[in-house]
């Protein structure tokens, strides 16, 4: 059966009525890849320095006004922004009546449909910061990945009408696009052929990465994760390999998550959205006063680790990944939306270093087996979680990364990818 209609490209070259077929298609093809290179720019810088951003409000917050507070209260300060945090969390997301979406639904949400749309910029963009900004165990992988998706939709729909636009007016083709911008004109086409949409989005995540580049440059870098040391496999001796039991502890770890997740959802289910969020508040605060490390995403926290996990200690290392493993599910379910990466990842290097310290086995294949299999076992997806850890571990240590994380999510009955 014949489509109802031509493909946007197909379009696009039976448009073209006024000038030689060759140049109407080369016409449109610059400058949609023009476009596509601008709309990444536009969309990395946006988001990056949307990230800047909120960390600068968080420091604000902590280092500035909670560290300024006079004894007593600044000994209770953890408990004081974080219940404050969690009125604000509340209050925006009863007022607003929604709630940012998580990656997984994003992602859901873009295969199903094509696309995604943000309900409301300004205070999708107050959910985005505000458990950042107090003190929230959640990383910023859920507004990222909203702002980038729905960004990225737009500028495809863009480019549709675009092409369009410059092969009916290839005498003046970058002003006919720049028109065809406006959100009054109409959206002709459902979607590019395969093979040029590949090409667009290849151009787009280029620009993409200039953006981000450019305002790292002009801001500064971000902190990032660190980069551990590669496993030394030929100085592994029968000591060393008591590290494996990393392995296992990650797994055990993503379950003690998965069944905090199911606790914190029973505990929740029939309060309210305010009160709910200013209860995740008062204990993320209450936890923090005896475990600093359960407040933020980790990103930080995961640098620290890297030179003062021996002084934290087997004990206390063990704690904070348990405390925060489930704050992070807390957070989740009441409001504070975030992302589970960056915790993950903080809780299994946690707990490689104190399984070193509590077996004398190699820290860094502790670390690599412990941390695999901790994300590999919580998100179901080893291909994804391996691909996340390289920003941490060299190609070196990434065989027995993705060994664990296939491990973690097999054995939680995930194989997805």
């Amino acid at each position: 059966m014949p489509d109802e209609k031509p493909k946007t490209h197909e379009r696009i070259i039976d448009a073209a009525e006024e000038a030689p077929r060759g140049v109407a298609l080369l016409r449109a093809s610059l400058v949609l890849l023009l476009w596509a290179l601008l709309a990444g720019v536009v969309v990395g810088a946006g988001c990056l320095a949307t990230l800047k951003a909120v960390d600068l409000l968080q420091e604000v917050v902590w280092e500035g006004i909670a560290e300024a507070l006079p004894q007593p209260l600044g000994a209770v300060a953890p408990v004081l922004f974080c219940t404050l945090g969690g009125v604000l969390v509340g209050v925006a997301t009863s007022h607003t009546g929604f709630s940012l979406d998580t990656l997984g639904v994003v992602v859901g949400h873009c295969r199903t449909e094509g696309g995604y749309q943000v309900k409301s910029w300004p205070w999708a963009l107050v959910l985005f910061a505000l458990p950042i900004a107090f003190g929230g165990a959640v990383g910023p992988e859920a507004g990222v990945s909203g702002f980038t998706a729905a960004l990225g939709t737009m500028a495809m729909h863009g480019m549709r009408r675009s092409g369009v636009a410059v092969a009916r007016n290839t005498t003046h083709p970058l002003a006919a696009a720049w028109k065809a911008l406006s959100p009054a004109a109409s959206d002709e086409g459902r979607r590019y052929a395969r093979g040029p949409r590949i090409l667009l989005w290849a151009v787009a995540a280029v620009g993409f990465v200039f953006g981000a580049l450019g305002i790292s440059r002009l801001f500064g870098p971000g902190a990032g994760f660190p980069r551990f040391d590669g496993i030394d496999y030929l100085g592994l001796n029968a000591s060393a390999l008591w590290a494996l039991l990393a392995l296992p502890l990650g797994w055990a770890l993503a379950r003690l998550a998965a069944y905090a997740g199911k606790a914190a959802q029973l505990a929740c289910g029939r309060m309210k959205t305010v009160p709910k969020a200013i209860l995740c508040g008062v204990v993320l605060g209450l936890v923090a006063l005896a475990l600093p490390e359960v407040l933020f995403s980790g990103q930080s926290g995961t640098r620290d680790l890297l030179d003062g996990w021996q002084a934290m200690g087997a004990g206390v290392l063990l704690a904070t990944c348990v405390a925060k493993l489930a704050l992070t599910q807390l957070c989740e379910e009441t409001g504070w939306i975030g992302g589970e990466f960056f915790p993950l990842i903080f809780c299994g290097v946690a707990a490689g270093y104190a399984v070193a310290i509590i077996t004398g086995g190699d820290p860094m294949l502790a670390v690599a087996l412990s941390t695999g299999a901790l994300v590999g076992a919580s998100t179901g997806k080893w291909l994804l979680s391996t691909c996340v850890l390289a920003l941490c571990f060299p190609p070196v240590s990434l065989p027995v990364v993705a060994l664990a994380a296939v491990v973690g999510a097999k054995t939680n009955g995930h194989s997805r990818n």
